[in-house]
């Protein structure tokens, strides 16, 4: 395609980029989709319908999710709604007890500001409810509140033979983690009683903790629960009586940080759903790209080898928070909360196939006449990031037909005196035509929290500028274009005051981890590229405009106070393609 074209599609395509789904998970090769976009719990009406719900309503299905009907959850819909993390029960009653948290009642400080020391624990607040039917879903009774704190996930409810109701929960704890608690009923969820807390001791940020926990009665009567932690495995705990918990301790279940699911098999078997690091990166803690599935016939002592029933190997994409139906003996309906995966197996056929090992793919060498992203953590692929800006440009240069290959080559911690290091074997050995220059986090960064305290930035603002003007003469001996790009914001996070609340930076200020350093070097760049006549992409002055326009703040798209979410890479990506044009033209 020849350039003027390319060019003249670009603002079309960008209309349409953001605005696109992500890549579907990979199935079992025995799997199928299931033919709705609704997610589990769901539990079977006496009239053999599936039943779920969602924010407001009830869900039913009389022809295996090919249509559904919807009924309100609730006399007064402006009071609640429920949470993506959800429990269904039906019991052998026929009442169906549905528990979540009410989204209508959350509050937290501006800001998150979890653990922060002028913050309590107690203004964090996502209550627990439960709400019954006694009518197969039909008509929904009065919510019952169980508890105020603050409750990341509910996703786990038995009845156990003698008619108790188990739910699994948990909360906030003054140590500023999540423990498990437990709610007992034996009236069939009209009212509630509150087990001993399960707190493992680890963690202090906001998923941190022995929580989002799965549970099972064991033939012997006893209870069987398991919980996600940061330990690298699941934790179990067991209980005679679902109020009374002992025992926690690790497990040899390997595991990332992420929930596990358990169910009762009409075989009599126990299935179980989580992520266990992915085989081709066994060490990996946090992947979520691949969902496992095994079995124990001996009452959660030993497992089964798993298999796993669903994949995505994207940048940063996730098969997590999983719920397991068994619609009819044998076949069952995996649903998750991450990831969008909607798909049925039958169980015999696990066996039958399965998923291929991922081989990631190795980049080769950047071709002559590319685009390359040179910059810091903030430019590189990052773990929990669907899409980084270097590919978001990729996918918009491609969709409108272009040749024109985007490289990146962003290193994390990297400062522009190490990045002229690498200069000559990241960028120039590769004849770039465009590059990208994005630096200044780290340049400007003061080291308080090292022992002695470090009084100065790591790289001092004059060298600064002395490597970005070596940087852009050598490139532009060598016929290259440049494009300067301001840094993203910085924000306080917990984590951030812990290790740099001391001066020159204002922890008492909103913006008191930037305004020291940070936004002189972000305005010695605007200088450079005045004097230079080399364009810039000012990101930072755009982020509290495009924070506004979707709702949100700065901080909200710095989830760890200096790292953008994919918002962030799309106000990035929506900058730096028009200016791609114009350098280009």
């Amino acid at each position: 395609m020849r350039l003027p074209l390319l060019l003249s599609l670009l603002a079309v395509c960008m209309a349409s980029f953001a605005a696109r789904p992500a890549t579907a998970p990979i199935l079992h090769p025995k799997a199928s989709a299931l033919p709705f976009p609704h997610q589990g719990p769901f539990v079977t009406a006496a009239d053999g319908a599936a039943l779920c719900f969602d924010a407001k309503d009830a869900l039913r299905s009389t022809d295996e999710g090919a249509t559904w009907t919807s009924t309100p959850l609730f006399a007064t819909p402006e009071k609640f709604q429920t949470s993506n993390e959800r429990a269904l029960l039906r019991t052998r009653e026929g009442v169906i007890i549905a528990g979540w948290m009410n989204m209508t009642e959350r509050g937290q400080p501006k800001g998150w500001r979890w653990g922060e020391a002028d913050v309590k624990w107690t203004d964090f607040v996502l209550p627990t409810y439960t709400c019954r039917s006694t009518d197969d879903g039909k008509t929904w009774e009065t919510p019952v509140k169980l508890s105020d704190p603050w409750c990341g996930c509910i996703h786990s409810m038995i009845q156990m033979r003698s008619g108790r109701i188990v739910m699994v929960g948990q909360e906030i704890i003054p140590e500023w983690r999540h423990a498990t608690v437990m709610w007992v009923s034996d009236d069939l969820g009209k009212s509630w009683q509150r087990s001993n807390m399960l707190d493992y001791g680890v963690g202090t940020h906001d998923h941190a903790g022995s929580l989002e926990g799965a549970v099972i009665e064991r033939k012997d009567g006893s209870l069987y629960l398991l919980l996600r932690t940061e330990a690298g495995f699941l934790w179990d705990a067991t209980s005679k009586d679902g109020l009374k918990w002992e025992g926690l301790k690790q497990t040899n279940i390997a595991s990332v940080t992420c929930c596990p699911q358990m169910a009762r098999l009409s075989d009599g078997r126990i299935a179980l759903l989580w992520n266990a690091p992915p085989r081709h990166a066994p060490k990996n803690g946090t992947s979520r790209s691949e969902l496992s599935l095994a079995f124990s016939s001996d009452e959660a002592a030993t497992w089964s080898k798993p298999v796993i029933v669903a994949a995505n190997y994207g940048t940063g994409a996730r098969v997590s928070y999983p719920y397991l139906y068994e619609r009819s003996p044998g076949e069952v309906w995996i649903t998750t909360m991450q990831g969008g995966l909607r798909m049925k197996v039958k169980l015999d056929d696990l066996n039958k196939g399965e998923i291929p090992v991922h081989v990631p793919i190795v980049k080769p060498d950047p071709k002559p006449g590319g685009i390359i992203m040179f910059g810091d953590s903030t430019t590189a692929v990052r773990s929990g990031i669907e899409k980084v800006y270097a590919d978001r440009v990729q996918e918009a240069l491609q969709s409108v037909g272009s040749s024109l290959a985007v490289y990146n080559a962003g290193v994390p911690g990297n400062t522009t005196s190490m990045a002229m290091q690498r200069l000559e074997s990241d960028v120039l050995r590769h004849k770039p035509r465009l590059v990208v220059i994005q630096f200044g986090i780290n340049d400007s960064a003061v080291d308080v929290w090292k022992n002695p305290p470090a009084t100065s930035p790591r790289v001092p603002v004059k060298d600064y500028l002395k490597n970005l003007r070596q940087m852009i003469s050598t490139l532009q001996k060598q016929d290259a274009k440049v494009i300067l790009m301001t840094t993203n914001p910085l924000r306080w996070t917990a984590r951030l005051k812990q290790m740099y609340g001391k001066p020159p930076y204002d922890a008492a200020a909103e913006d008191g981890f930037e305004s020291p350093n940070l936004v002189a070097y972000n305005a010695a760049m605007r200088e450079l590229a005045a004097e230079l006549k080399v364009p810039l992409v000012d990101v930072h002055a755009e982020y509290p405009a495009f924070a506004k326009k979707h709702q949100t703040d700065v901080s909200g798209m710095l989830p760890d106070g200096m790292h953008p979410n994919d918002l962030g890479h799309e106000l990035v990506t929506e900058l730096l393609v028009p200016a791609i044009k114009k350098v280009l033209q």
